[in-house]
């Protein structure tokens, strides 16, 4: 009886394409040669996971397979798990951007101001200046996920992107003044030391047009903050696909897709379920090839791929 229960536990979940459109628009984010959640599947099935103690390994981050599986479920809720383990994959994938992991914006801000002090560290093997595209995953009050994209090159933006759209106006002029700090202290303290360069100007806060971040008088010098989704209708219409529509945003910028076609692919109905397994499949393909390579990988993940491509 409790071999019977266990082997219910690991069930594939069944259900038809209805992608096409975005696949054959979209082939390089929306396509892939195989579903791999079946090989999740009979993976947990194999190692009788029913402690979620398996665990792949994407960079530095970590995910339980249990944990990877249930993304394909359209009712999970994502985790800071999985967001950390996709955007660390972009990083990789993406060598001019870069994502800081999704508590690094709640302790900047922890003690209800601004604190570089408590994220100095955090880049100290980074020099961000030399990226053109930098990802902040936000959380709000722990129920909600909403992304924040600084566009490097001029034009210069800090795109705020929130799902459901319940972030005030006034919420988001203030991250992108925090984030506008925190360039300021990085430039100062990681490149304007070494470098000597005495002709820095800061990134002034423009207190008249709290949509302009930068220096009034130099376009070249500001930065402009877009709140992507104002004035329009959210996409999200549930209270649990936050966390993907951070990963999907996060990838499609990293694709140079054009702001409003990203909004128009927010919008398809299918976008989200399909970005779930978009997520599962390259999240999985990547820790095997990784396995293959470093023994600290996931144990028996190797020879489970070879086993699935004989």
């Amino acid at each position: 009886m409790e071999s019977s229960q266990q082997n219910h536990k690991y069930q594939l979940r069944s259900g038809t394409d209805r992608w096409n459109k975005l696949e054959e628009k979209y082939p390089g984010i929306f396509k892939y040669k195989k579903d791999s959640r079946e090989e999740v599947f009979e993976y947990l099935k194999d190692q009788n996971d029913n402690d979620n103690k398996s665990v792949i390994y994407i960079n530095s981050e970590s995910l339980t397979v249990r944990k990877l599986y249930d993304l394909c479920d359209k009712e999970i809720w994502l985790s800071s798990d999985h967001i950390n383990a996709y955007l660390s994959y972009l990083n990789k994938k993406f060598p001019s951007i870069f994502s800081l992991p999704s508590f690094f914006y709640t302790k900047l801000t922890e003690t209800g101001k601004y604190e570089y002090s408590s994220v100095i560290r955090w880049t100290k093997r980074i020099d961000i200046f030399k990226k053109e595209l930098i990802f902040i995953p936000i959380n709000l009050d722990e129920s909600h996920w909403i992304l924040a994209a600084i566009f490097m090159k001029v034009p210069r933006r800090i795109a705020v992107l929130d799902s459901l759209g319940i972030l005030m106006n006034r919420s988001a002029v203030s991250i992108g003044k925090n984030l506008i700090k925190w360039l300021n202290d990085e430039y100062r303290n990681k490149v304007q030391s070494v470098d000597n360069d005495d002709e820095y100007e800061d990134f002034e806060i423009n207190d008249k047009d709290p949509f302009r971040l930068g220096k009034a008088n130099d376009d070249d010098k500001n930065f402009l903050l877009d709140i992507v989704f104002l004035n329009r209708k959210p996409p999200q219409s549930d209270g649990c696909s936050c966390g993907v529509f951070v990963c999907m945003f996060a990838r499609l910028m990293a694709e140079d897709i054009n702001r409003d076609i990203i909004i128009e692919i927010a919008k398809s109905k299918e976008a989200n379920m399909k970005f779930r397994k978009v997520m599962c499949t390259e999240l999985w393909d990547y820790a095997k090839e990784r396995a293959q390579h470093d023994d600290s990988y996931i144990e028996g993940i190797a020879a489970y791929n070879v086993h699935f491509n004989d």
